[in-house]
């Protein structure tokens, strides 16, 4: 799988929180309404890996990842869920070669540009956390700079939304943000599914 090849034909990756599997699958399902084929489930709650088992089951045509990673455990849990790829905030490098080892796409995160090279050095696609908080875009432009001499890619997450969200896929090599606007964790928990797929809608329509 050439996931930054994936990742730079979708542009935005959902990335999502569910307190239960009946939330995931209808996030899944709207998803998949408007051509969107990719999620990432945090793993942020105690039924995050059934979630991803679920989703798995019941769509297996979208490319579903584990986000929040930090253990070599977490990654074969989310593996043998159906997950296809995982993701972290920071830079370990046991998690990159476990998953080099279980051929499954590693997305690691960076804040700065020390995380950034060391990174670089085991992934072609890192993720810029908290990206708002970091600088937002202008960062983004400046601490990738000095690196042009590498083939990579980046995928800025955290405070990116509706207003801005376009800005941040034209910083330079941003090849993808991962948004938690289109799948908003309390519209989920509340059960307003209009109001989620209108958002859905927004990003993706934007997009073309």
């Amino acid at each position: 799988m050439d996931f930054k090849k994936i990742l730079s034909e979708v542009r935005v990756v959902p990335v999502c929180v569910f307190d239960n599997t009946e939330g995931a699958l209808k996030t899944a399902e709207l998803l998949l309404k408007h051509n969107v084929n990719i999620i990432e489930v945090t793993l942020r709650t105690a039924v995050a890996f059934d979630c991803i088992g679920a989703i798995y089951r019941e769509y297996p045509e979208l490319i579903t990842g584990a986000g929040s990673v930090f253990t070599t455990d977490a990654i074969d849990r989310a593996a043998d869920k159906g997950a296809v790829f995982a993701v972290s905030p920071c830079f370990d490098e046991k998690l990159v070669e476990h998953s080099f080892k279980k051929g499954i796409p590693y997305v690691p995160g960076a804040a700065t540009p020390s995380e950034l090279f060391a990174a670089l050095k085991k992934s072609s696609v890192v993720k810029i956390f908290p990206a708002a908080s970091l600088g937002g875009v202008e960062y983004i432009n400046s601490m990738a700079a000095p690196f042009k001499m590498f083939d990579f890619g980046l995928m800025p997450t955290g405070g990116i939304d509706n207003r801005n969200f376009k800005d941040y896929l034209s910083a330079d090599r941003v090849i993808s943000c991962g948004m938690t606007y289109p799948v908003n964790e309390k519209l989920i928990k509340q059960g307003k599914y209009d109001e989620l797929e209108s958002r859905i809608i927004e990003i993706y329509r934007g997009l073309s």
